[in-house]
């Protein structure tokens, strides 16, 4: 098993959306304000505010949008801020050589578990 770092405050958190799209208005503003008002820093990946049917962008941007967030030395986690059908979908578009290099806290629930 390979653990990412603990989190501590003023850590930045990847905020991204690999499945479903958000279907509340305000809803990325709301959970970029919590994890901020958690002490943690943001940064909001493509996906958090896409819309393609019920996904939040196509298969390529969310794949992209995980693959960016490992890669990114600044994010110290990632947090999907939306479960729902969709995750599966990208499984062979994620570059899994990758992730094992930059282990990170990687939070999700329904299909993204």
């Amino acid at each position: 098993m390979i653990y990412g770092k603990k989190l501590k405050f003023g850590d930045t958190i990847g905020l991204i959306a690999p499945s479903g799209a958000m279907r509340t208005e305000g809803a990325i503003e709301r959970a970029v304000a919590e994890t901020e008002r958690m002490g943690f820093k943001v940064k909001l990946g493509e996906s958090a505010g896409k819309k393609y049917g019920y996904l939040s962008g196509t298969d390529e941007v969310r794949a992209r949008d995980i693959n960016a967030m490992f890669a990114d030395d600044e994010v110290d986690a990632i947090f999907c801020i939306r479960g729902g059908y969709g995750a599966m979908r990208i499984l062979d578009k994620l570059d899994y050589a990758l992730i094992a290099k930059h282990p990170k806290i990687f939070v999700g629930f329904s299909d993204i578990t």
